[in-house]
Order: C-alpha cells, then sequence, then structure tokens
C-alpha cells in the first residue's frame, strides 16, 4: 500500500513537473532537456511533443525572406509580429532558404551541394546529398515536417522529364529515415507551366502543393509517394472577362489562411480569395473586394503574407519609398486595415514557428572538414539571427535601436548560460 502511494506521489509530481515545463519558453526547454537524463526522457516523449506543441501553436510567427545585395552578400531579414519588428543580418550569397514547415527550416548550400534540414531552436541539423536531377529540367523543392505527430520529415524536389515525346514532372522523395536514399516518381501531364518563384509550396494534410502559372496546383503527397494535378478555379476564366485580367506581375498566389490551403486572385477590379474543398475537389470563394494593391498605372504594387491566424494579410508598396504597409484582416468589420509600415521587404517569404521538431543526425562522410565548418558558421549566425534576434550589421528598420538593445541583453544572457 505504502508503494503505491510513493507510486502515485511521484507520478502526481512528474505530471506537475511537466505542467510547468510545457509552459517555458522552447529555448528554456531546450535547456531543461540538459539537466538530467529524466528531464531529457520526459521531454523527449510524444506526448509530450503534442502538449508542447498545443501550448505553442499560437506563438507570433516571424515571417523570413532573403535580399541580395551585391558583394557575394545577401541581407537575411525577418519580421517579427505581435508586436511588429524588423531585423537583418548577412548570409553568403551561396547560401539560401528554401523552405520552413512545423518549426524546421531548409537551407540550400550550393557551393557544398547539400541540402540541410535546420532546427534553430535545438540548434539540430542533417546536410542531405543533392539528388542526381535530369540536366535539361528546373527544379523546385519542399520540405514536410510531421511534428508534433512523428518525428520524421520529407524533402521533395521537382523536375520536368521529357521522354518518347511524353511530358512527365518528374519528384525526387527523401525521408529522415533514409537519408541517404533518394527515390523517383513521375506524374505524366499534357503540358509543363512555370511555378512562380514567389509563391514557396505549402504543406497541408500530408501534402505538398506547388501553385503553377495558369491557377492549377500540383499536389505530392508525401505518405502515398502519390502526385496528383488540381485543375485550374472554373470562375477563373468569367472572372477574367468581368472582373479585368491582370496583364503583369504576379496575379495568383498560393498559402494557408484560418488552416485551410488558399489562392488569391488578383484582377483589375477585384481581389478574390478561394478555399479548397478537399472532400469535393474543388474551390470556393470566400471574399470577393476592391483592389486595393494596384497601382494608378495598372502594375500590382503587393502581394499577399498568408499568417494561419488572419484570413489573409497583404504587404503593399509605398510609392517613390521602400516601404510597405501591412495590410491585416479585421474580423469585426470584415475589412482590411493598415497595422503598421515596414521597411524593404521582398518575396518569397517563409513563416517560421519555434518547434521542438526532431532533426535525425547522420554521418558526414561525404562532406570534407572545411565544408563541415563552413556550413556550422552559417547556421550559427542564422541560429542566433532567428531565435536571438542576434544581428551582425546595423539594423534598417524603425525599430532598429529597440532591437539593438534586445539583442545585447539577449547575447549577455547567453553568455551567461554558456557560463
Amino acid at each position: 500500500m505504502e508503494r503505491e502511494q510513493k507510486k502515485n506521489v511521484k507520478e502526481f509530481q512528474e505530471d506537475i513537473l511537466g505542467e510547468i515545463i510545457s509552459r517555458l519558453p522552447l529555448k528554456v526547454v531546450v535547456q531543461c532537456k540538459l539537466l538530467s537524463k529524466k528531464f531529457n526522457r520526459m521531454i523527449s516523449q510524444p506526448e509530450f511533443s503534442q502538449t508542447l506543441f498545443q501550448r505553442h501553436k499560437d506563438t507570433s510567427p516571424q515571417l523570413i525572406y532573403s535580399i541580395f545585395n551585391g558583394f557575394a552578400l545577401k541581407q537575411f531579414r525577418k519580421i517579427s509580429l505581435n508586436p511588429i519588428t524588423q531585423s537583418v543580418t548577412t548570409l553568403p550569397d551561396e547560401v539560401e532558404i528554401l523552405a520552413s514547415c512545423n518549426g524546421l527550416i531548409l537551407i540550400d548550400f550550393e557551393r557544398v551541394m547539400h541540402y540541410c534540414v535546420f532546427n534553430p531552436t535545438t540548434r539540430e541539423h542533417q546536410l542531405i546529398p543533392y539528388p542526381k536531377s535530369s540536366a535539361n529540367g528546373f527544379e523546385r523543392t519542399g520540405l514536410a515536417v510531421d511534428y508534433p505527430n512523428s518525428d520524421q520529415y520529407k524533402l521533395v524536389t521537382i523536375s520536368n522529364l521529357v521522354e518518347n515525346s511524353n511530358l512527365f514532372y518528374k519528384f525526387h522523395l527523401i525521408s529522415s529515415e533514409q537519408s541517404g536514399l533518394w527515390r523517383e516518381i513521375q506524374l505524366r501531364i499534357n503540358n509543363f507551366l512555370s511555378i512562380p518563384f514567389g509563391s514557396p509550396p505549402v504543406y497541408w494534410r500530408d501534402s505538398l502543393y506547388w501553385l503553377r502559372s495558369d491557377g492549377s496546383v500540383l499536389a505530392f503527397d508525401t505518405k502515398r509517394e502519390e502526385a496528383m494535378l488540381i485543375d485550374r478555379p472554373e470562375f477563373l476564366d468569367l472572372y477574367d472577362r468581368s472582373y479585368g485580367k491582370i496583364l503583369t506581375g504576379q496575379d495568383i498566389w498560393l498559402g494557408m489562411a484560418h488552416g485551410l490551403l488558399t489562392l488569391v486572385f488578383i484582377f483589375r477590379m477585384y481581389i478574390v480569395i478561394a478555399a479548397y474543398d478537399s472532400a469535393n475537389r474543388r474551390w470556393r470563394i470566400t471574399h470577393t473586394m476592391d483592389n486595393f494593391i494596384l497601382g494608378p498605372e495598372g502594375f500590382i504594387k503587393g502581394f499577399p503574407v498568408w499568417i494561419d491566424s488572419k484570413q489573409v494579410s497583404f504587404l503593399v508598396e509605398r510609392p517613390l519609398t521602400q516601404n510597405h504597409d501591412l495590410f491585416e484582416y479585421d474580423t469585426n468589420t470584415n475589412v482590411y486595415e493598415n497595422t503598421a509600415v515596414l521597411h524593404r521587404v521582398n518575396y518569397p517569404m517563409y513563416c517560421f514557428r519555434p518547434t521542438l521538431a526532431f532533426v535525425h543526425t547522420t554521418p558526414f562522410n561525404d562532406v570534407t572538414a572545411d565544408h563541415q565548418a563552413h556550413i556550422a558558421a552559417n547556421l550559427y549566425d542564422i541560429r542566433r539571427f532567428i531565435i536571438e534576434g542576434i544581428s551582425n550589421i546595423q539594423e534598417e528598420s524603425s525599430s532598429s535601436s529597440s532591437s539593438s538593445s534586445s539583442s545585447s541583453e539577449e547575447e549577455a544572457g547567453e553568455g551567461e548560460e554558456a557560463g
């Protein structure tokens, strides 16, 4: 009886401890894993991952993007939301961010000819060599992260293939479970269409989705390892005639809004938002509004930004400046309102929310020591910038002074932790 009571008390204490830890900032939770094997085991449990994900799923996201500024360097920028601040650092030009999904970032190290799956929160990373792609085809890349349901993720690339007068999309798929084994899947189609640069792939319900230039969507189911084409919305041709087709600039965007796969269509008169009904495999219109991102000369002066807690948000260029106005959807008034002014934004943008998603480790047998040092140095800078807010150049936004002060304080705190 006494032994049973002690067991119950111990389990109760562990439940209370887990509840407390799950409410801590994620970077503190990572530090807790280092306290003991017991803490590490508890935090690594799948059930705890689910609890942690629910606790932090509404954490204010960051929008990350890059701007080339010459001299073999590019500016790596982020916009933190609620409150809205901007900051900037630099990276070598050959380092490119390709995707962000459930707390993991996919980075391309072109010089090393490797992809890198990286969790800035836990500092873990995995290097994956390029697949042997078709020499005559374009390539797009996506990342599918199953966290918190499992600790698995998959990387998918697309290229085109012409074989015996047939046209194919060629997918290369690699799983975190077998990082050295690329598999190839083909989808036969009638025609190749470009995939707009400013619309990165979207991960939704176990599938990756790429927008094609005509409004159709290329889908790849990462569970079944099957590809399919979702037809362009039926209403598009009618709306082109009645609302006025845009002839210049990117006028179709794919993203996530309110947990649904969402398309935004920009016509001369109106902006139309449509969500995908997966049960009936068709698009349904959710919003139609006046076009407030079209310049007087007929060019598009902005682009949508998807934030999952919003309907859709837009960044609209200010005339004769490098600034953009951020328009957010107000659920009370059912309109878009100007909520902030941002300096020098660019697309594609990737939405990052920190998690403890696991990153598998593999031997670096095919990467030299010099290249490993090059990768490690850049990952260190990326992590400090995203997680700690520490920049290696002067801030250019209006919030530079406060961001710099915050960075200094966090850097000092990091030094104390290291000590």
